[in-house]
């Protein structure tokens, strides 16, 4: 089915559908105030230079950013990102131990806290299933930068 993207000397398998993690995170509304949000975060390994944070709305829509895979790891690491999406990760001078990621667009900003332990081991399955510098190997890059623009 698959097998017209892979080459006969290749091993690994097809990844088998999106990899998901589903976590409460908190949306920061204040300096001492947060509310609790359901959030998923997807890895398609069809498309796998991003990943997409996803957040259901009251009215049954969601929210949904696509950001890339290696922004998502960087930021958990140290503060990267610019422009729409900022991720900083846990403080241990202030004592906060959740990553923390910034979303803006022209309406709104969302800053967020996310538990670091299971999404970083999330991610790193996301990275086994697709290694990093073999993304290629699993995607279309037209498709995939197609599926970029239209998710944000």
């Amino acid at each position: 089915m698959h097998a017209d993207r892979r080459t006969d000397e290749e091993e690994m398998p097809w990844p088998e559908g999106d990899i998901l993690l589903d976590l409460t995170i908190s949306l920061i509304v204040s300096g001492s105030r947060s509310m609790p949000l359901p959030a998923r975060f997807i890895f398609d390994p069809q498309f796998p230079l991003a990943v997409v944070l996803e957040m259901p709305q009251a009215d049954g829509s969601a929210n949904r950013w696509s950001f890339g895979r290696d922004l998502l790891q960087a930021g958990l690491l140290r503060p990267s990102g610019e422009g729409d999406v900022r991720i900083w990760p846990p403080c241990r001078c202030s004592g906060r131990p959740h990553a923390r990621i910034l979303l803006r667009d022209a309406f709104a900003s969302a800053l967020l806290d996310v538990p670091v332990q299971p999404l970083w081991q999330w991610l790193q399955h996301t990275w086994r299933v697709v290694p990093r510098q073999e993304e290629a190997r699993w995607s279309d890059r037209h498709i995939t930068i197609e599926k970029l623009l239209s998710d944000s």
